[in-house]
């Protein structure tokens, strides 16, 4: 996956720490070791993000950052699977294959349980089962869309929320990957916009995209416009994906996405989905952007600008 650096907003908005935190944990126990730019500002991996993204939870869940600031990121999401999976099992469907629904309830049930391990062997179980893309359809997205509207209405608590992100976004991001891509392949650059924190929709759309070939930009949630563009031409992408779900009243983004499209080269491509997006629908019609209800509309669109661009 390409390399993409993130300022020290953006980390912090993604993490839910705050810049002074992030700094402090670095100096004192040298949680990760930004880049820095000529001006001497700090530049984050994405690896460093998602390293940060777990010592938060592990924290949240208890744990002291002097403990664990050493190990490795993997150790300390494996502590996280112990502590919230230890004596807990998932009930698989009753049938070896089951239909969507039995699916869907039990992946909820390792949802509410913060059983991650539990989860993800489901989803595995379930990919083999029903096949990549109706998981994608009529599994992951309902799930998602449970987890959304629970989470909204105090049904689930922040921890519930995060760790079934944090699961469903690796699973994701090792899911829908083509043995090899073409080497004229299109690349799409995958993201929220600023403000948008709800990060599964733009995983999604990542790996449906992958699963059709395209090189994927996978940049995680709410990017600033200014960053998002230069992702896009790093990369020379030829479409953005952005997933909007809530909050569905943000006064700030028709803004954000205006500026988007100012930055974007004209043969940029923007297509939108989730259940905000029809929220702004003035101001994507206003940027040319190409809104989507669903997966089997993005992958059409997806296939409509590569026959355009091949």
């Amino acid at each position: 996956m390409p390399d993409v650096r993130h300022s020290i907003k953006v980390v912090a908005m993604r993490t839910g720490l705050s810049a002074h935190v992030i700094r402090v944990w670095e100096k004192r126990y040298g949680t990760v070791t930004p880049g820095r730019t000529e001006g001497n500002r700090r530049l984050y991996r994405s690896e460093d993000i998602e390293r940060l993204r777990v010592l938060k939870l592990a924290t949240d869940a208890g744990h002291s950052i002097g403990d664990i600031a050493r190990l490795p990121t993997e150790r300390v999401a494996r502590l996280l699977a112990e502590d919230f999976s230890a004596g807990r099992k998932v009930d698989l469907p009753a049938s070896s294959t089951g239909d969507a629904a039995e699916w869907v309830a039990a992946a909820h049930e390792a949802v509410v349980a913060m059983n991650a391990d539990g989860l993800a062997a489901l989803l595995e179980r379930c990919s083999v089962a029903l096949g990549q893309m109706k998981l994608l359809t009529a599994v992951i997205v309902p799930l998602v869309e449970r987890i959304g509207t629970e989470w909204r209405d105090g049904h689930l608590k922040v921890a519930q929320e995060h760790i079934a992100t944090a699961t469903i976004r690796t699973f994701l991001g090792q899911t829908g990957r083509p043995m090899a891509l073409h080497p004229a392949a299109p690349t799409l650059v995958a993201t929220t916009p600023a403000g948008q924190m709800h990060e599964l929709g733009a995983a999604l759309a990542a790996a449906a995209a992958r699963s059709l070939g395209w090189r994927v930009v996978y940049a995680g949630a709410s990017l600033p416009a200014e960053e998002i563009a230069s992702a896009v031409l790093a990369q020379r992408a030829l479409a953005v994906a952005l997933s909007i779900l809530h909050p569905a009243d943000d006064p700030d983004l028709p803004a954000e996405l205006q500026r988007l499209r100012r930055l974007l080269p004209a043969k940029v491509h923007l297509i939108v989905g989730g259940a905000g997006c029809a929220a702004y629908a003035t101001a994507l019609a206003s940027c040319g952007a190409t809104m989507v209800r669903d997966l089997g509309q993005f992958e059409a669109a997806l296939d409509r600008l590569r026959s355009g661009a091949g």
